[in-house]
């Protein structure tokens, strides 16, 4: 065999292995559209290099034609498939380019025109010849040179695409742009041919498509799944390996964290240690650097190839606003707590002592002064009453345990209130309108709170000489009911709904306007809700209704 010959056919059947074996390691891709048409195109070239082999190679005429024809044909279906590649490792997805029709006719009618050359010749024409060794010649016509130069167009997009793409990653990626450039190299091969003894007039790009696969896929895999994973996203993304060590990054994550620049290779500690120290625990961490402290927020991403994790990408969120923000609500928490404990047991300790002088009064005032007297001491035990009210309401709002919640036995909780308002209220008349559902909530402690409010509130805004309130419950389906009805003035219907927003009042109110706050305020933590109705023929209701979670129904119920 020519010495010429010999080269020619170690050079397309080198190409072809290559990219036959590059196809395992492409399978191994995590995204699906780039791992297959990365795999149409690695094997449409090998294909084109088997077809160029069996031209080489085939003894007859007619056998050197079709199987030449069958390399041109799969040369073409390599750049149709190297363009979706791009398309794909780019995150253009194919389904929404709107030409995608036309674009496929075209392809189509070009590979028609290629099969069927041996009936109008328009690409090519073959002759036998013996420079640089015997072989059938072919002679492009224009047709040929019209489709190679279309072809290196549409690869060109494809280079535009992944260029773009390295842009805007802001990585250190000379190392894939040398392998594109090498992929290049034998397009001059392929336009000198026809001047160059030594070389056929055929396409040479399968071995720079041959070097382009094993660099990339064998050489460079990782760092080239890592530009598109780190592209991805807008927010700062580093690419680590098994090892914690850069394998890339984009340029949001270089301007967060300048020490990147230059750092593949190196460890995630080079850039920061306390954010080294916290990728495997992700969440928020304080990075302090040049002088301040800046939060972020870690989250990753593993990647697995079979049941071997390859890498991670780790996203970096800047929150040190959210953060600082967060810090000071806790600061200012932790402040009103520390006020509200100072308050409360300062006023706590003045009624105390106020109590005790007015109860000490109690036998040496006459009878036009025990009225004033008893005003004194309800009003006194009332501010010791709304220490307890503000206590609660803090909780409420401060403390997590306070909104785990539990079973609570219904029936329970409302009769303690009620033992407990009757001792304090001995003016008032207070009734259960049959009995009281003996079902479960889920609720906690402070659903005393709400009861206890409700009635307090139903005799402190009452304007009658005797307020009269009445207690009832029914089950309505998978909630309980349970409502407070009085007698006093009512609520206006405009401000049935305003009454629960913090600091609102009823009409010509002595209270402070937290307790209903308080209640609508743990209604919501119960998952359940509370309103105000007109009661008949005066006065308000208000109703609370809860989820039942286990119901014995022990006692009577009502339904609607």
């Amino acid at each position: 065999m020519e010495i010429s010959l010999l080269a020619h056919v170690l050079l397309f059947a080198i190409s072809g292995v290559a990219c036959l074996a590059s196809i395992l390691r492409a399978r191994m891709i995590q995204h699906p559209g780039t791992r297959n048409w990365l795999v149409v195109f690695l094997g449409s070239v090998a294909l084109w290099c088997g077809g160029y082999l069996g031209y080489l190679l085939a003894p007859t005429t007619t056998s050197k034609l079709m199987l030449y024809i069958i390399g041109f044909v799969f040369a073409f279906v390599a750049v149709g498939a190297w363009v979706c590649f791009c398309a794909e490792y780019t995150g253009r997805s194919l389904q929404n380019t709107p030409f995608r029709y036309p674009a496929l006719a075209v392809f189509l009618f070009i590979i028609a025109l290629k099969i069927t050359n041996p009936l109008h010749n328009l690409y090519f024409t073959s002759e036998w010849t013996t420079q640089p060794f015997p072989h059938l010649a072919i002679n492009h016509q224009l047709l040929y040179w019209v489709v190679l130069g279309f072809s290196y167009a549409v690869i060109m997009v494809g280079f535009f695409m992944l260029a773009e793409r390295l842009y805007y990653t802001g990585a250190d990626s000379r190392p894939l742009i040398i392998l594109l450039g090498i992929t290049g190299v034998p397009a001059l091969a392929t336009i000198l041919s026809h001047q160059m003894e030594p070389l056929l007039p055929l396409m040479y790009e399968p071995p720079g498509v041959a070097v382009f696969a094993v660099g990339t896929l064998f050489v460079y895999f990782n760092r080239f799944e890592a530009i598109q994973l780190t592209a991805g996203t807008t927010e700062p993304a580093i690419y680590l390996d098994q090892s914690n060590r850069i394998r890339d990054y984009n340029q949001a994550a270089e301007t967060t964290f300048p020490a990147l620049t230059d750092a593949v290779g190196d460890s995630i500690d080079v850039v920061s240690s306390t954010l080294a120290g916290h990728i495997s625990d992700p969440g928020v961490v304080a990075v302090t650097e040049n002088g301040g402290t800046r939060y972020y927020e870690v989250s990753t991403t593993a990647f697995v190839s079979g049941e071997v994790q390859t890498g991670q990408l780790v996203t970096i969120t800047d929150v040190t606003d959210r953060e600082s923000y967060r810090k000071q609500l806790e600061q200012k928490t932790e402040q009103l707590e520390a006020l509200n404990r100072v308050v409360r047991h300062d006023i706590r300790n003045d009624m105390a002592v106020v109590l005790g002088w007015a109860e000490s009064l109690r036998d040496h005032v006459d009878e036009d002064g025990e009225a004033a007297l008893e005003h004194v001491l309800q009003s006194s035990n009332h501010v010791v009453d709304l220490t307890d009210t503000a206590r609660e309401f803090v909780e409420s709002l401060t403390d997590s345990d306070a909104a785990e919640v539990r079973l609570v036995d219904l029936r329970n909780t409302v009769d303690t209130e009620l033992v407990k308002v009757r001792e304090s209220h001995s003016d008032a008349h207070f009734e259960v309108a049959g009995e009281i559902p003996q079902v479960t909530v889920r609720a906690n402690e402070m659903l005393s709170s709400v009861f206890r409010n409700l009635l307090e509130n139903a005799v402190r805004h009452n304007d009658k000489a005797t307020p009269e309130i009445t207690i009832s419950g029914s089950i309505h389906e998978d909630t309980v009911q349970v409502r407070v009805a009085d007698n006093g003035p009512g609520i206006p219907d405009e401000q049935k709904e305003s009454i629960f927003g913090k600091g609102e009042k009823g009409i010509d109110s002595p209270g402070s306007g937290i307790g209903l706050y308080l209640v609508h305020t743990l209604m919501n933590q119960y998952n359940g809700t509370v309103w105000a109705e007109n009661n008949d023929p005066t006065g308000s209701v208000f109703v609370v209704e809860l989820p039942i979670c286990e119901s014995t129904e022990l006692g009577t119920t009502s339904n609607s």
